[in-house]
């Protein structure tokens, strides 16, 4: 669906969660990892302190 979107020249950065909301309506894989993932957030400070 990403691919599909870039190359019909939308923007990811600023649609991409709609995108992927669009596409889990066709795939029921996709609409349980977007529940499950919609909980996980990444937290932790940056490894590179250089």
């Amino acid at each position: 669906a990403c691919v599909q979107a870039r190359n019909e020249g939308r923007n990811l950065a600023r649609e991409g969660n709609d995108i992927i909301r669009e596409a889990a309506k066709w795939s029921p894989e996709l609409a349980v990892a977007c529940e499950l993932w919609k909980e996980i957030k990444f937290e932790f400070e940056a490894m590179d302190t250089v």
